[in-house]
């Protein structure tokens, strides 16, 4: 039997789960777009689980399992998508999927302050996912890592938005799956 990535499709939602477990900061950053975001209280796990769009208008919304995203970008809002980008076929039993982090937000709150100095917003939140995910499982056969000797996709990178009202920055993080599916015959 060959690889079927069956975790694939859970990863991107079971990411979001641990990092609403284990990373206060990044749920700040979403819901406050003020310089002192991370001064205020921690979320509950259900408001912060309450970001993600599961269907119909976006504009509520501020946290994606895809990469499109149609009506949810406006210059005073944070956006947060996480999703695959990329699966390199290793072998007949190993794929390496690439998972994207694209965090974006107002060009008016692109500083926040952490530990009394103002930093980038999108520089503390790539250093907010690599301190929580980099080597954690997500389902598959090897760990979430940030390791450019495991696929030359793991990289991060500033973006422009629209260049006028939102910025941000993308974290790309990659693992190994592989498992064996369901043998399927096309023949009778």
């Amino acid at each position: 039997m060959y690889n079927s990535l069956s975790q694939l499709p859970q990863a991107p939602y079971k990411i979001l789960e641990f990092l609403a477990k284990n990373n206060e900061n990044i749920w700040k950053m979403i819901k406050y777009n003020s310089y002192d975001a991370l001064s205020y209280e921690n979320l509950s796990m259900t408001e912060k689980l309450s970001y993600i769009w599961k269907s119909g208008a976006q504009e509520d919304y501020s946290v994606f399992l895809t990469n499109i995203i149609g009506d949810a970008i406006c210059e005073e809002k944070c956006v947060f998508k996480c999703y695959d980008y990329y699966i390199n076929a290793d072998s007949l039993y190993i794929a390496t999927p690439v998972f994207a982090f694209d965090f974006l937000y107002g060009v008016t709150m692109a500083l926040v302050e952490k530990d009394g100095i103002p930093v980038n917003r999108g520089d503390l939140f790539i250093n907010e996912i690599l301190n929580t995910l980099n080597g954690v499982e997500i389902g598959g056969i090897g760990k979430l890592m940030f390791n450019k000797n495991q696929t030359r996709y793991d990289f991060a990178r500033s973006v422009i938005g629209d260049s006028k009202k939102f910025t941000g920055v993308q974290i790309y993080m990659s693992t190994n799956m592989g498992d064996s599916g369901s043998v399927i015959s096309c023949v009778d």
